[in-house]
């Protein structure tokens, strides 16, 4: 009778414990807005044209060691854009302060020949908003997808961003600043 017990309770547990995990994944897929060409919020429409962050050299792997599944993971192809805002301040050495109005778009890629494609990106955006509007988040705001809104404070995604964005603090929460660049080719 122990035994059964056992027996049930172990796989009563590992099938909460899989269909849990199995949420939690497929949630975070599907907390990504797919980029829809021609739908783009007036802040981030045209992001192509802005400075290419990236160019000739897509973001791959984790170079900051905060990745793990976002971002499309470890094996995918990123590229970031910067609006003139804050394209000078990105181009500085040192530790950037991004003025306000400052938008940063990256583009995650499942794979290489996706990138290659330019098949499906998925959108993450980031908003510098007036200083102190989202002191929880160093004034920042964050996007996701293109047709998202700006989550500021303690929302959701400000908070589900922020948790790794926070450990660059010293780049005002970015990680792919101009001496990143050159110190990670």
């Amino acid at each position: 009778m122990k035994k059964t017990f056992f027996i049930l309770g172990i796989l009563t547990f590992g099938s909460i414990a899989f269909f849990s995990f199995k949420s939690i994944n497929s949630a975070d897929e599907n907390n990504y807005v797919d980029v829809v060409d021609g739908d783009l919020d007036p802040l981030w429409d045209g992001y192509r044209d802005w400075f290419h962050v990236t160019k000739d050299k897509p973001n791959t792997g984790d170079p900051t060691g905060f990745l793990s599944g976002k971002h499309k993971g470890t094996k995918a192809f990123r590229e970031i854009y910067i609006n003139k805002s804050g394209e000078a301040v990105h181009k500085q050495a040192g530790n950037p302060k991004y003025p306000a109005g400052t938008v940063i778009v990256k583009e995650s890629y499942g794979s290489k020949a996706k990138w290659e494609a330019k098949s499906g990106p998925q959108l993450t955006i980031m908003v510098k908003l007036k200083e102190g509007e989202s002191p929880e988040t160093s004034d920042w705001g964050y996007v996701m997808g293109a047709k998202g809104k700006v989550s500021t404070g303690t929302s959701k995604w400000a908070k589900f961003c922020n948790k790794c964005h926070i450990y660059g603090a010293a780049n005002d929460n970015t990680f792919m600043t101009s001496d990143f660049i050159k110190n990670n080719q």
